[in-house]
């Protein structure tokens, strides 16, 4: 029994360390796939719950704004399912408050909603403290506060890892978003935090001597944390003899991050960042410095900056000094500010060394403390208040007094609010208030009604504003009592000494009042009546008021840092927006992203009205990085478009005294100043060419020099072009000839010269002494254009030796921006390009062909966000995008329809304020945003032309000319490159190969097509079904006109008929008017031809076959008629078949005369009377028509209109008179190749990420441990089932009495039940 309890008490403990397991494994949600920072004392394998969870972390030390009586801030422990935290209020300003018990670097935290309640926080910020009253948010890497998701159910553990983590000892979660209720239970993740503290007086400082060791990389990581209410200080600095630079210093609040990896005498290699602002907030700031070769990251609470260096070199190389918190001396390389450092610095890390730490140990003697070097800090932060609104104000009281003093600091970017008012009764007041210049404006009005006014302007010459409204700390003092008024902004005073008759009251009001508009901004320091107001305590203060100010927290922020406007625009700032200027740039749009410019000559000439030569603004990679231009645009007598670039050295230049090879030096700036602008321009072109001219007296130019100590300087005189290579040939000769023009032609260049003009030898020997020109087109534009142009030869100012030059502009012909064309024949058809880019702002631009009416075009996914551009109804443009706050559409409805089957212009931009969009020429259309609200597209998949991910809903139809962000795709590339399924090169239809026969119209599909038959005798899907009837004598059609449906009048111009007979008589076509006494009739004579009789009135005309062909057209073959007027309806031209045509006329007419059939109104067709079959006709006609009528298809066509009559309509019928149906083979079916699962495109759907290869370890490594528990567990059980168990036996009762078996069987009182009985047979 007791083996049966040990066996159960181990079978026990298995399943529990099993579930345990299972549990532990199931907690394991942090997502790998994000690269985060880590700190080195704090790597993965040591963090750890700070034990919120566990209870490590006492009740005490877990508060909240207000909380439910059943569910306190206590209660919010992860892991317990009983309860969560839940305030009293829901609202967006509650909050949940953990402290730590001492400072902590924070990872990561998890949240989880109520179990059981289905009550859940969906988002939240982050906020956390060193001090529980000074509170900062966790951002994002634009500085803006990060939204954290949260929870999708009530039960579920969600863990967030910070990307950067942070030093706090005091954590704030507050709940943005919920689901019913707000409801959390939170932990949170980290390692203490071990500071090594240097506190620095603006006199002391650390020395590193590094000539010893010198640091010699390619790549670093610098880490440090530093606190300082100063705006100006040296932080670090270090270099090394061959002049390399690194250093961080704070300049008016900014830190500025500088590095140099080597300078040249041509290219300078110091590379300067703004990384971060608003940092003399005596608040700690993180900064992470990572560098590979060139290529930088300098993060700043979070902020991030990518930069490039700058130079030819990417190794740092320091071997003299490195300084922390200051510098000897400011005379060094690179120092911009006079001030050391005031303030702490913590951690510094540099490549792994712990710089404060070594330096504060006294144990290296290559490290120096000078001065007093503070080994714990002793910044103290001053408690902030933010105003964030126009009604945010603060009423302090105080006692009645004669003196009235407030002081405090304040930093704002906002013009036009109230610093502070005060009420002294009777209409008397002080009202302070930061005007619309920026300046501090005070209004005095005292009891005698006297008003004294003044501004106190920012005369800081180091100001870039000229105000106070630049984001920095700013002193204000204010003081008035009965003989003078002192109102000073740091170091700028206005004094006013006179009698005032006033009294201080009671109330003060900082910051607002309901009558004027609030000073939006930060304020410190504060004091009211030469007293410190106590912000902490406002709040308990009833006498006293906070509308809607935070206390603890200056939420001001720098949005200008780093510039979020691009291409040089200035951004300029208010409280809860920024703007950028582009006016100097030459780009438009919110961000200044835009190009203003067309992309080329060929797009201007598109949009001008003007004709001939004319000039334009060209940008040829659009909102790409290179600068726009000026050009010529001009359209050739051909249609190309001619483009046409100058420089500054046109015309002809003289060259005098220069007798040197190449001593004359000639280096060409172009309009376009960049050569990649050139090469785009070039390399886009058909061809190029520039116009070269020397002329010349007695200065030679390709010929060989005879220079026997340089054999490398062949000529006199060369050119250098984009290739940088040296090029000895000239205009009209070909590259490697080294010759001009003349040289290549038969009559050659003179006497003993066979390269050009200038370098012939006259009569006597010397270089010919007349002026010699040399001039020709330099044609091959792989070389273009002349970059630089070195002469010599030109002997002295003083001789009879001189040459002139004169370089044309660059001339390039045609662009093949547009003949980057693909059609997308297949709905599933795409192409793919790198994914798009729009953190800050993006672009995408295209023009795009089609007949569809609905398609996506663009489209680009991440693992929510998404961007897309669809072809909606025919006649709208949507731009639809999702950054994370739901599904935002753009539309444009054009007034026309968009799928007319010509080019239209597409072009939209998505960036932090707003989405535009521009189609064709029309004006811009935009949505606007919250820049707060909204984060950064977070795109992660590659970006789809033609359809959307997964190759559904696509386009059918032409692109051309795709830009992204400046850049363009070449999609002609790929599909020509390799076979891409349903897109073809060029836009080329299925109209293409004219399927339509005679004459049938092709309506274009790009996938399918159509054949219009609407104005030809056929019908059918390829207009190759005749359309006839089979007519006996009494049958007939009739066409009634009117003018509905008919004319008015008929000048009958051209008429068809075809037939076939056996009977030669009977009326083919008759056209009259009411009374007959008027028509035009076509009908087949006794003698088998065609008679065409017209009477108009005045004289009757007829022409019949038979007499001039002699042919019998009633022989029961086909045959087509085809009568004609030209002449002005004089002359009739009458054709059967291929047979020679008659012709007839009207005798007696002019050009005057009237040969037009008036109102005509019946059109017979096989008869004119049922009545008399002698006119009847029988046989087959076919291919009627008469001008633009089709009688015969009219007839019949379902439903048959009113206006036609048929005399037998059960008999007559549609006939194809012996014809047959002419079609085309059906194209074959083509559908995609299998590419996988299909992805819903048209919901979100949360999709499982796959495991990492730490997860997979994990996984594998658990189920290792299982298999092995389950088989222990097995092996356990056998074991004991065989030895020390109870077990049950079969002997018999009583038999344990027996001396042998034999009386066992005796003494057995139960029996043998389990044996069988036995019988014995005997035979």
């Amino acid at each position: 029994m007791a083996a049966s309890n040990i066996s159960r008490l181990k079978m026990d403990n298995i399943i529990s360390l099993c579930l345990l397991c299972t549990f532990c494994l199931s907690l394991v949600t942090a997502d790998l796939r994000k690269e985060v920072h880590e700190y080195g004392d704090c790597k993965g394998s040591y963090q750890n719950r700070v034990g919120v969870a566990d209870g490590r972390i006492p009740d005490k030390a877990m508060s909240a704004s207000s909380s439910n009586s059943k569910r306190p801030a206590k209660a919010a422990r992860v892991g317990r399912s009983a309860s969560a935290w839940s305030p009293s209020i829901q609202n967006a300003m509650q909050w949940l408050q953990i402290d730590l018990g001492e400072l902590t670097t924070v990872t990561a935290v998890y949240t989880q909603g109520r179990q059981g309640s289905d009550e859940y926080v969906r988002e939240f910020f982050l906020e956390y403290s060193d001090d529980a009253q000074t509170w900062r948010h966790y951002t994002n890497q634009l500085g803006i506060p990060l939204m954290f998701e949260g929870n999708k159910n009530d039960s579920a553990l969600q863990m967030r890892t910070l990307t950067y983590p942070v030093v706090a000892r005091y954590i704030r979660f507050n709940p943005q978003r919920w689901n019913m209720v707000i409801s959390m239970r939170v932990e949170i993740v980290g390692c203490p935090f071990k500071p090594e503290t240097a506190s620095f007086d603006g006199r002391s400082y650390i020395e590193f001597d590094m000539s010893r060791q010198a640091v010699q990389t390619t790549q670093d990581l610098i880490e440090l944390r530093f606190k300082t209410g100063k705006p100006d200080g040296i932080i670090l600095y270090a270099s090394g003899n061959q002049g390399d630079i690194l250093m961080l210093e704070l300049r008016r609040g900014y830190l500025y991050f500088k590095i140099d990896l080597g300078s040249t005498a041509d290219v300078k290699g110091l590379t300067e960042v703004k990384a971060g602002s608003l940092l003399d907030d005596n608040q700690w700031h993180d900064v992470v410095i990572k560098r590979s070769r060139k290529k930088m990251t300098i993060v700043v609470d979070r902020l991030i900056n990518e930069v490039t260096t700058l130079g030819l070199f990417y190794r740092l190389d320091l071997d003299k000094f490195m300084y922390i918190g200051g510098v000897p001396h400011f005379n060094q390389e690179g120092i911009a500010i006079k001030y050391n450092f005031i303030g702490c610095v913590q951690n510094v890390n540099l490549n792994g060394a712990k710089l404060i730490r070594d330096a504060l140990s006294d144990s290296i003697v290559t490290i120096s403390l000078i001065n007093n070097v503070n080994r714990f800090c002793n910044v103290q932060p001053k408690i902030p208040v933010t105003f964030p609104t126009l009604e945010s104000y603060i009423k302090t009281t105080t006692t009645t007094s004669t003196v009235i003093n407030v002081e405090f600091e304040f930093r704002t970017y906002d013009r036009d609010g109230l610093l502070f008012y005060h009420d002294m009764g009777d209409e008397a007041h002080i009202k302070v208030i930061i005007d619309e210049n920026g300046h501090v404006r005070y209004t005095i009005q005292t009891e005698d009604e006297q008003i004294i006014e003044d501004v106190v302007r920012n005369t800081d010459v180091m100001s870039d504003t000229d105000s106070f409204t630049d984001g920095l700390w700013h002193a204000f003092f204010f003081y008035m009592d009965r003989e003078k008024v002192n109102c000073t902004v740091d170091r700028n005073s206005k004094v006013s000494q006179r009698r005032l008759d006033m009294t201080g009251q009671t109330d003060y009001y900082i910051g607002g009042h309901k009558l004027f508009n609030g000073f939006r901004g930060c304020m410190r320091g504060l004091y009211v009546a030469q007293r410190i107001v106590d912000l902490t305590e406002l709040l308990f203060d009833k006498a006293a008021s906070v509308v809607s100010a935070t206390i603890g927290t200056c939420a001001i922020r720098d949005r200008c840092t780093p510039n979020p406007c691009e291409h040089g625009g200035i951004c300029e700032q208010t409280w809860s927006t920024f703007m950028c200027n582009c006016d100097e740039t030459r780009y438009e749009g919110e961000l200044c992203h835009t190009s203003s410019a067309h992309i080329s000559c060929e797009m201007h000439k598109y949009y001008s009205n003007n004709e001939g030569r004319e000039d334009a603004l060209i940008d040829v990679d659009g909102s790409g990085p290179l600068e726009p231009f000026m050009a010529s645009c001009e359209r050739g007598a051909d249609g190309e478009i001619i483009t046409y670039i100058k420089h500054d050295s046109m015309g002809p230049i003289l060259v005098n005294g220069y007798q040197d090879p190449g001593s004359y030096v000639r280096k060409i700036t172009y309009e376009a100043k960049e050569i990649l602008a050139l090469e785009e321009i070039i390399d886009r072109s058909r061809m190029c060419r520039q116009n070269v001219v020397y002329r010349c007296q007695n200065a030679k130019f390709l010929r060989d020099p005879g220079i026997l100590t340089d054999k490398t300087i062949k000529t006199w005189g060369w050119w250098v072009g984009r290739t940088h290579q040296i090029m000895r040939y000239w205009g009209g000769a070909a590259p490697g000839s080294g010759k001009c023009k003349c040289g290549l032609q038969e009559e050659g260049c003179g006497p003993q010269s066979s390269t050009c003009y200038c370098d012939k030898i006259n009569n006597l020997g010397d270089v010919g002494g007349d002026i010699q020109i040399d001039q020709g087109y330099l044609m091959h534009k792989e070389y273009l254009p002349v970059l630089e142009l070195h002469l010599g030869d030109t002997g002295s100012a003083t001789d009879n030796k001189w040459a002139e030059h004169d370089i044309g502009e660059l001339e390039c012909f045609g662009d093949n921006l547009f003949d980057n064309t693909v059609t997308f024949t297949q709905k599933s058809g795409a192409l793919t390009f790198p994914t798009f880019n729009a953190q800050n702002a993006g672009d995408i631009w295209l023009q795009f062909r089609t007949t569809t009416t609905d398609g996506v075009l663009i489209h680009c996914t991440g693992d929510t966000d998404f961007v897309e551009i669809r072809l909606f109804q025919a006649d709208t443009i949507q731009f639809r995008y999702d950054v994370g706050n739901g599904v935002s559409v753009l539309s444009f409805k054009s007034p026309s329809p968009l799928n007319d089957d010509t080019w239209h212009t597409i072009h939209v931009e998505k960036n932090r304020k707003q989405a535009w969009m521009k189609l064709d020429d029309y004006t811009g259309t935009v949505l606007n945003e919250d820049a707060d609200l909204i984060r950064q597209l977070d795109l992660t998949e590659a970006l789809y032309v033609g359809s959307l991910v997964g190759y559904q809903d696509g386009y059918v139809g032409c692109i051309r000319g795709l830009r992204v962000n400046g850049r363009l795709m070449d999609m002609l590339g790929r599909v020509t490159q390799r076979e891409e399924f349903g897109v073809r090169a060029g836009c080329v239809g299925k109209c293409a190969s004219n399927p339509c026969f005679h004459q049938g119209t092709c309506r274009e599909g790009y996938d399918s097509y159509k054949c219009d038959c609407s104005y030809t005798p056929w019908r059918g899907w390829n207009c190759g079904r005749e359309v006839g009837v089979n007519l006996q004598k009494n049958y007939m059609i009739k066409y009634t006109f009117d003018k509905k449906h008919g004319l008015s009048a008929s000048d009958f111009q051209r008429a068809t008929v075809g037939f076939t007979t056996k009977i030669s008589s009977g009326i083919l076509l008759q056209m009259t008017n009411a009374d007959n006494s008027e028509y035009i009739q076509v009908e087949m004579n006794n003698n088998g031809g065609v008679r065409v009789a017209m009477d108009v009135g005045f004289e009757r005309v007829e022409v019949n076959t038979n007499s001039e062909l002699g042919i019998n057209l009633a022989n029961r073959q086909t045959h087509v008629v085809v009568i004609e007027r030209f002449n002005f309806g004089i002359d009739i031209k009458v054709q059967v078949d291929n047979y020679p045509a008659l012709y007839g006329r009207f005798g007696s007419t002019s050009d005057s005369s009237d040969t037009i059939l008036n109102n005509p109104k019946y059109l017979y067709i096989g008869n004119n009377s049922t009545d008399n079959t002698n006119f009847g006709f029988e046989g087959c006609i076919f291919q009627m028509q008469v001008d633009n009528i089709f009688p015969l298809k009219r007839a019949f066509q379902d439903p048959k209109p009113d206006y036609i009559e048929i005399s037998h309509p059960n008999q007559i019928k549609e006939d194809m008179c012996g014809f047959e149906e002419i079609t085309v083979s059906p194209e074959p079916i083509k559908s995609r190749p299998n590419t996988g699962v299909l992805l819903n495109v048209t919901y979100n759907r949360i999709i499982d990420d796959a495991l990492s290869d730490e997860e997979k370890a994990l996984v594998g490594i658990g189920c290792a441990l299982f298999v092995i528990l389950v088989a222990c567990i097995v092996l356990f059980c056998c074991r004991s089932r065989f030895e020390g168990a109870d077990y049950e036996t079969e002997e018999a009762k009583g038999a344990e009495y027996a001396d042998n078996p034999d009386s066992a069987v005796v003494y057995n009182q139960t029996g043998l039940p389990n044996m069988p009985k036995s019988y014995e047979y005997f035979m």
